[in-house]
């Protein structure tokens, strides 16, 4: 902990030495933007040892954005975010990296919150069906993970050997969520059987998903491609025509949408076992690892 601290405070002192100088934009921007660098300093020395704010590059917004998805954060929050970070770096007077337009970060157009992200049984069906044709384990499995265990993706992408044992063992699989916090929660037997045979050719000490020289938030980006090239194949035809007709969902799927399916699952198997609409909106947060109900109205609506 203290490292961390240590690190961000160095990495925000850099940020201070431009944000005394500025004087572009409102004061209600200016402040939005240093904001935006704090919790992007953050991201930064908890996941990385950059040393230099100056230095950043395309992975580091990566990895940022990937971060912020799972945080259910609306497109148009992401790209103010990523334009203060711009902002920042344009003042710095030596960059080492031509930072990526939005384009290139994959963001939704439309801000879909309020809307129903969930996958129906086919759509769930034809992703697991069109994986194992295209011979992509990782999607497969990450998919599963998802829609059985409510995982987000950086969830599902960092699990350790260690861990998945403990949870065959147990048949709780336990998760290091955002902001650390630690919840567990009941084991598929589809998972349980998939976690098996991947700790077989995983080795002690290792992640399931991501090999020894690979980078987690490019893994995260595979399957985050996977689903956005396979839009047609995977997602139900007639979801723009509903949508004319009023249904309030969103015209794609996409990978954090399986977390909503999970969620309106367990919310119907709690209302299915008596409890209250309240009380089964609580159980939910616990499972998803939030435990705020203005959240988990979101994800069930």
């Amino acid at each position: 902990m203290k490292d961390y601290t240590k690190k961000h405070q160095d990495l925000m002192r850099q940020v201070d030495k431009v944000a005394k100088h500025n004087r572009q934009g409102s004061y209600k921007t200016k402040e939005r933007y240093y904001n935006a660098m704090q919790n992007f300093t953050k991201h930064l020395a908890n996941n990385y040892g950059l040393q230099k704010v100056a230095n950043i590059s395309d992975k580091h917004l990566h990895s940022y954005v990937d971060e912020m998805k799972s945080k259910n954060l609306s497109a148009s929050t992401i790209k103010t975010n990523l334009s203060a970070i711009r902002f920042y770096h344009d003042q710095f007077p030596k960059t080492r990296n031509i930072l990526s337009p939005n384009e290139v970060f994959d963001l939704e157009k439309r801000d879909f919150i309020g809307s129903d992200k969930s996958w129906s049984q086919d759509e769930y069906d034809r992703i697991k069906e069109l994986s194992g044709q295209l011979g992509s384990r990782l999607v497969h499995d990450t998919v599963v993970l998802a829609r059985n265990e409510g995982l987000r993706i950086h969830e599902a992408i960092r699990l350790d050997r260690a861990t998945v044992v403990r949870s065959i063992r147990t048949g709780e699989l336990e998760i290091k969520g955002k902001g650390g916090k630690i919840r567990s929660v009941p084991l598929s037997e589809e998972s349980r059987q998939l976690l098996m045979d991947r700790v077989v050719t995983t080795p002690v000490g290792s992640k399931l998903f991501v090999g020894e020289h690979e980078k987690t938030h490019l893994v995260i980006k595979r399957v985050q491609n996977f689903i956005s090239r396979h839009q047609k194949t995977i997602a139900d035809p007639n979801r723009s025509e509903r949508i004319k007709n009023g249904e309030n969902i969103t015209d794609r799927v996409t990978f954090h949408g399986l977390r909503h399916t999970y969620a309106q699952e367990q919310y119907q198997n709690f209302r299915d076992q008596g409890y209250t609409e309240y009380h089964s909106r609580l159980a939910v947060s616990q499972l998803l690892g939030h435990e705020r109900d203005d959240v988990t109205r979101i994800y069930i609506t």
